[in-house]
């Protein structure tokens, strides 16, 4: 993991610097999560960076984790502060103590550092995004993204407008050189057995379907994700009968909290295979929430689980 791990988290290469390469205009699909009609909406947007941005400020741990990997780490002049949080970000440990830190809403305090391109995202707060707007301050809105297909065209979209194409390119290489060997891990362990059904779930009732990172962890390593294979999508809250109903062969719940005793101790469940067979996985938040190249280090984590 610690090797996988370096070879996600520094990719940069530098890029040839000509007297055309700015000012450029970028087209690019955005993809938005409609929770009213539970569905992902998409729309072709372009945008123009007049220069090659020094002072980027990202609103996002997965935004955060792909510029540090991709560009000089000194254009990053500040991150929302749940990047140094170990729980949440990969890259936690690595960020300087004395880079600047602002909250969900804090807009004056971005606007106060003089970004010269702030990167949100499909959900970042309306206000937010419209003090950015009145200040002039150059954004960038990304979009949704529930599989590894999409966290790669964010990565070379991010490479486009920061004008490190070179290194968003290599990542995205990385990504899918370590994906294949982890495939091919997944496919020796399986053997001719079938599929195994897994599911996650969590303290609060909810489980992963369709276009959630976790479905497509899943789909990387050829078990069903039976959440998905029963209709949900995105995440929905199920009770107790619903899993025991469709009996996955595995749950795997967030390794924080106590989660799988609740499920081994309750009556309920007393009969559901997962429960018989102890078959319960715990697995730390960070790679439940991963939101960039560090879901192939969640993918690799979650076939360890499976295939153990």
């Amino acid at each position: 993991m610690d090797a996988l791990m370096g070879a996600l988290t520094n990719t940069y290469r530098p890029e040839p610097v000509g007297p055309t390469t700015f000012p450029r205009t970028v087209d690019y699909r955005y993809l938005a999560y409609d929770i009213a009609r539970d569905s992902v909406q998409e729309e072709q947007r372009s945008t123009v960076i007049l220069r090659r941005p020094q002072r980027i400020i990202p609103q996002a741990i997965g935004l955060t984790e792909i510029l540090w990997a991709i560009c000089p780490r000194q254009r990053i002049i500040a991150v929302h502060q749940s990047c140094k949080d170990r729980r949440f970000s990969f890259i936690a440990g690595q960020l300087p103590e004395n880079l600047p830190t602002y909250g969900t809403n804090d807009a004056e305090i971005v606007i106060g550092h003089h970004p010269d391109l702030v990167l949100t995202t499909y959900y970042s707060d309306a206000n937010f995004l419209h003090q950015l707007q009145q200040a002039k301050v150059p954004n960038v809105q990304l979009g949704f993204f529930g599989n590894l297909e999409q966290i790669e065209e964010q990565i070379l979209l991010i490479g486009q407008l920061i004008g490190e194409e070179r290194s968003a390119r290599q990542l995205t290489d990385t990504m899918v050189e370590k994906i294949k060997a982890i495939q091919a891990y997944a496919e020796s362990r399986r053997g001719d057995r079938p599929p195994l059904t897994v599911l996650y779930y969590d303290n609060m009732g909810y489980v992963a379907g369709r276009n959630s990172t976790f479905d497509a962890m899943c789909r990387l390593l050829g078990v069903v994700n039976i959440a998905t294979a029963k209709g949900i999508d995105y995440f929905k809250q199920v009770d107790y009968e619903t899993l025991l109903q469709w009996n996955p062969d595995m749950i795997i719940v967030p390794e924080e909290s106590v989660f799988d005793q609740q499920l081994y101790e309750n009556p309920i469940l007393t009969s559901a295979k997962a429960i018989r067979q102890r078959n319960i996985r715990k697995i730390p938040s960070v790679y439940l929430l991963s939101a960039s190249q560090y879901l192939v280090a969640s993918t690799n984590y979650l076939a360890g689980l499976i295939y153990e």
